[in-house]
């Protein structure tokens, strides 16, 4: 470690001494300019000398004005008792950076030729001004670059807790999800047992390879679309299965937006919120259909079924009252949603839930348009839904 820290103070004190030059090397022209009018030209070697020198005696103030400045931090509460603190040491900076450029360079108007302390206060009174002006810009460099470090780490823990955020709202996702998928789609492998052991042994193969799924994307926040219908295709399918000839699926997905990245289980709380407050409350067969679309950087996702619609998808048999079900809006799965959208995309993003005039519900997503690489969710098992999209069930 002593190395790495030496090599890192040696880099600092490089760059302080380059800079204290470079305004020196400037006060220099600046003095060698304003003196070739008087009746004393001052050349530019005694320029340099001169005004270079005055610089690197700064060099060496510098440390203790940034000790200065990071011990008693100009912050509004402590300004009171700070203030003073600043004052003190840029006086006490002022006098010794002065008096002893004076002793050492021993420029034309120093103080000890034929000494005498009026002479000596009035030196320092002479470059007073240009050196209130130094301490000053020393101290704000300081606090402005501790105010980017701390805006820089605001940035990161903001990113860290955003990361956390999607990653808590996942996993929330994924616990509503299964105990009662898991429930349901038992029940109904039960009931098959004795009535069609095929289609049972079938149900539990897929309801197997849809947990596989999830615990193989349990960490993920964003897979391709491509995957994410596979996953739909397999929980549909056991949908399918409970639901009879009651539940039919359409997809219209092009085949060019299989490597758009879209959230984990973004669609899976959207089609059970059709299944279970649409076409569970609808007598006779229903149908669920799932769309995408990009409009240059817009991905759009719909997910549309024919069920009992927002007014009746509370509760049967109530008017049209062209209010939305509480349960539609603000259920836990569509909390999540929203929350995981905003989250990833931030305004970039937006989900709406509209009736259809003929009955039913259209779910609208939003979000910005980023593709996977390509060999990423293009591989199948068997060759299984390999083919989703423009495909019904």
């Amino acid at each position: 470690m002593r190395p790495d820290i030496s090599r890192a103070s040696l880099i600092r004190a490089g760059l302080l001494a380059a800079v204290w030059t470079n305004y020196g090397v400037l006060s220099a022209w600046q003095a060698h300019y304003w003196y070739s009018f008087s009746r004393e030209p001052l050349s530019w070697p005694e320029a340099l000398r001169l005004e270079v020198s005055y610089a690197w005696l700064w060099v060496l103030a510098t440390p203790a004005i940034l000790w200065v400045a990071r011990n008693y931090r100009l912050e509004r509460s402590y300004l009171g008792t700070r203030l003073p603190i600043h004052a003190l040491a840029m006086t006490t900076c002022i006098v010794i950076t002065k008096t002893v450029y004076d002793a050492l360079i021993m420029p034309p108007q120093s103080a000890f030729r034929e000494f005498t302390w009026a002479k000596l206060v009035r030196s320092i009174e002479f470059t007073a001004d240009t050196a209130v002006l130094l301490y000053c810009i020393v101290v704000l460099l300081e606090h402005a670059w501790v105010y980017y470090r701390r805006y820089q780490q605001g940035l990161i823990n903001a990113a860290n807790l955003r990361t956390e955020l999607v990653h808590a709202q996942l996993h929330a996702l994924r616990m509503q999800l299964h105990p009662h998928f898991l429930f349901n789609t038992l029940h109904t492998v039960s009931e098959l047992v004795h009535e069609d052991p095929d289609l049972a042994e079938r149900t539990i193969a897929r309801l197997s390879e849809l947990l596989r799924l999830f615990m193989a994307g349990s960490a993920i926040h964003e897979i391709p679309l491509g995957e994410e219908l596979r996953i739909m295709d397999l929980y549909l399918e056991i949908e399918c299965t409970r639901f009879r000839d009651r539940l039919s699926v359409h997809y219209d997905v092009p085949p060019e937006l299989r490597d758009a990245l879209v959230p984990s289980l973004l669609l899976q709380p959207l089609v059970e919120n059709a299944i279970r407050h649409g076409l569970g409350r609808k007598a006779g067969p229903g149908w669920v259909a799932i769309a995408a679309e990009r409009y240059e950087d817009t991905l759009v996702l719909r997910v549309t079924d024919n069920g009992a619609g927002l007014a009746r998808a509370a509760e049967p048999g109530a008017p049209a009252s062209g209010k939305a079900s509480p349960s539609l809006h603000s259920g836990m799965g569509l909390a999540i949603t929203r929350g995981r959208l905003q989250s990833l995309y931030g305004d970039r993003q937006s989900l709406e839930i509209r009736g259809l005039p003929t009955g039913g519900v259209e779910v609208r997503i939003t979000m910005a348009f980023h593709e996977a690489p390509p060999a990423i969710g293009r591989q199948t098992e068997d060759g299984e839904n390999a083919a989703l999209q423009s495909s019904d069930r």
